[in-house]
């Protein structure tokens, strides 16, 4: 008897691991691409400086992942990443009850493209066309507000964007 259940327990073991086979932590990435390298990021939109931001949380992303060695210099890549941003929007999303029109909290969108290529061909590996946003409430002035805002969208447009140009499904 004892024979029989420890037996039924190695088959069951053995069925359980062969289905997890071929599973690996982490994601995939594009075949042949260990390190990436980073273009500048281009701003085409009418807030200045937010490429700043965005360049360190994308850079930020490549390390936190872990799947591509950031480089600084596209020769030693294996791939370039270049990120346009087209669009930084605010949104009121609440007013203030007093006085009603005079918004509470905004919605702050940036949204841009990005491609990743081979640096030797410039051939277009993957792209990716997303946004990343944040919602803040108005403090003292809507500068200091949007500046504290801008590098939680910095960090999901860069999330977005990565996931889009290094999965493979």
């Amino acid at each position: 008897m004892k024979t029989r259940l420890h037996l039924l327990n190695c088959l069951a073991a053995t069925l359980l691991f062969t289905g997890c086979m071929g599973y690996q932590l982490g994601g995939t990435r594009p075949e042949g691409i260990e390190s990436v390298s980073m273009a500048p990021v281009i701003n085409k939109t009418g807030e200045p400086a937010i490429e700043l931001q965005v360049t360190h949380a994308v850079r930020n992303r490549i390390q936190f992942d872990g799947r591509m060695q950031l480089v600084n210099k596209a020769e030693n890549a294996d791939a370039v990443i270049e990120v346009t941003l087209t669009r930084y929007h605010l949104t009121p999303i609440s007013y203030r009850s007093e006085f009603g029109t005079t918004p509470r909290a905004y919605r702050l969108r940036i949204t841009g493209v990005a491609e990743l290529k081979d640096p030797a061909t410039g051939i277009i590996i993957s792209t990716s066309s997303t946004y990343g946003e944040s919602v803040f409430e108005f403090e003292d002035d809507l500068t200091t507000s949007k500046r504290d805002a801008l590098p939680a969208a910095a960090k999901e447009i860069a999330k977005f964007m990565l996931d889009d140009l290094i999965e493979q499904w």
